[in-house]
């Protein structure tokens, strides 16, 4: 068992360690993203199915060897406290951060609002709230001019 101040420390590298493997995912989705939502890439993908994820995967690989980030390494250390990332440390953390850059899209899209078809959405959401506005508006004003109406054709009838 580890002392408490070596478990300490160990907690928060490993803590540290998930933090930076999110980030990273939410940076790779959020960078992608220029990428996927563009027009001809999207044409493209319409004819090559499935053609995001090796992108995704690619481009994880490239900037995990870059920076040597092995998440592998960094959770399982070595007997004598080293990390040293592996090639297939990286080639596993390339593929969790390419994975976990759809669950980074999900997070921004559908709980934070972030993505292109929730924010045509929130569009498309307050523009019906606006003329939902309108309409109530008009049927007030309609009411309140029938109501005048009503009531200066009863004192012309008293």
């Amino acid at each position: 068992m580890l002392p408490q101040d070596m478990a300490y420390a160990r907690l928060l590298d490993v803590s540290g360690a998930l933090m930076l493997l999110v980030t990273l995912a939410m940076l790779l989705e959020r960078a992608l993203a220029v990428v996927f939502e563009y027009h001809w890439f999207r044409r493209v993908s319409e004819c090559v199915e499935g053609l995001k994820t090796p992108v995704a995967l690619f481009v994880s690989w490239v900037v995990c060897r870059h920076v040597g980030f092995d998440i592998l390494a960094r959770l399982f250390p070595s007997a004598n406290g080293v990390s040293l990332p592996t090639p297939i440390g990286i080639i596993i953390t390339a593929a969790v951060v390419a994975g976990g850059s759809a669950g980074a899209m999900t997070l921004f899209q559908g709980v934070m609002g972030l993505g292109r078809d929730a924010r045509i959405g929130m569009i498309e959401l307050n523009k019906a709230r606006t003329e939902a506005g309108l309409a109530e508006a008009r049927a007030r004003k309609d009411k309140a001019l029938a109501e005048m109406a009503d009531a200066q054709g009863s004192r012309k009838a008293g």
